[in-house]
C-alpha cells in the first residue's frame, strides 16, 4: 500500500492524546472561524475527516451552547454556529499564547499596575499582573520592569512538570516526522483538518503553563522547539476560507 502522508499525519496527531470532542470544537472555532459562522455541513465534514461521529459532535455542540461558548441558529434547514461573546473573549485571551512566534530576541517581564491589561498582541500573561514581551516593545506606564533573575525560582519549576516535558517531547517527535504535501496539493478541507489537529495538540500543552523564555527551562524542555515547528507548519498550511472547505 502506498504511503499516504495525510492520513499518516491524522493518525500520528490523534495518537498524541485522547480527543475530547468539545475541546476539539473549541480549537475548530478558535482557529478556523474566530469571527465567522460555521455551517453545520462544513463542521460535520471536518469532524468526520478526523474520525468523530456525528452523535459525538452534536453532544459536544450542546455542551458548548449550554456553557454560553457558541450560539447556534437555523438558516432554512442548515444550522450555523458561531462563537458567543464569551467564546470570542476566551478565544482572544488564549490567542497570544497559542500563535505567538518563538522568542528570538531578549525578553523582559512587566508587573502591571492593578487594572492594567497590556496589548495581548505583544504581551503574554505569565501570572496575574505579570506579563512577558519582547524587550523592544514599549512598556505601559507605571509597570515594574523585571528580569529573569528577579523571578522566583519556583516559577520555572512549577511550569516544567514531568507530564509537560513528556508531552512536548512526543509532540516534537511527531511534528518532526510529518511528511506533508504543500497546501495546494492537499486542498482546503485537508488543510483545515491538519491545522485543527496541529493547533489542538499544541493548545493542550501551551495553555497549561506560563510563557517563559528558553533560558528558564531545562535542556529536556521541547516547548520552544514545538512553538517554532507549529508556527512553520501553520504558515505552510494557511487558514482556508470557510466557503472553500
Amino acid at each position: 500500500m502506498p504511503f499516504d502522508p495525510y492520513h499518516d499525519a491524522i493518525t500520528r496527531l490523534t495518537a498524541l492524546g485522547p480527543l475530547r470532542v468539545w475541546s476539539l470544537l473549541v480549537t475548530v472555532f478558535g482557529d478556523l472561524a474566530p469571527e465567522d459562522a460555521l455551517d453545520g455541513p462544513t463542521l460535520s465534514v471536518i469532524m468526520a475527516e478526523i474520525g468523530i461521529k456525528p452523535e459525538a459532535t452534536r453532544v459536544a455542540l450542546h455542551r458548548l451552547r449550554a456553557d454560553d461558548w457558541i450560539i447556534s441558529e437555523k438558516t432554512g434547514r442548515t444550522s450555523r454556529h458561531r462563537l458567543s461573546a464569551k467564546g470570542r473573549a476566551d478565544s482572544d485571551a488564549a490567542r497570544p499564547r497559542i500563535y505567538a512566534p518563538p522568542f528570538e530576541n531578549p525578553v523582559r517581564f512587566a508587573l502591571m499596575p492593578s487594572g492594567t491589561v497590556p496589548d495581548p498582541e505583544h504581551f503574554a500573561r505569565v501570572l496575574p499582573r505579570l506579563y512577558v514581551a519582547d524587550a523592544t516593545i514599549p512598556t505601559p506606564q507605571g509597570a515594574l520592569i523585571l528580569t529573569a533573575d528577579d523571578l522566583p525560582k519556583w516559577l520555572d519549576t512549577a511550569a516544567e512538570t514531568e507530564d509537560l516535558r513528556a508531552g512536548y517531547a512526543a509532540l516534537h517527535a511527531t511534528l518532526n516526522d510529518l511528511k506533508l504535501p504543500d497546501a495546494e496539493a492537499l486542498g482546503s478541507l485537508r488543510v483545515a483538518v491538519l491545522r485543527v489537529l496541529i493547533v489542538h495538540a499544541w493548545r493542550r500543552l501551551s495553555l497549561k503553563h506560563p510563557m517563559l523564555p528558553r533560558a528558564l527551562h531545562s535542556e529536556a524542555w521541547r516547548g520552544h522547539a514545538c512553538r517554532a515547528q507549529v508556527m512553520d507548519l501553520l504558515q505552510s498550511l494557511p487558514r482556508p476560507a470557510l466557503n472553500d472547505i
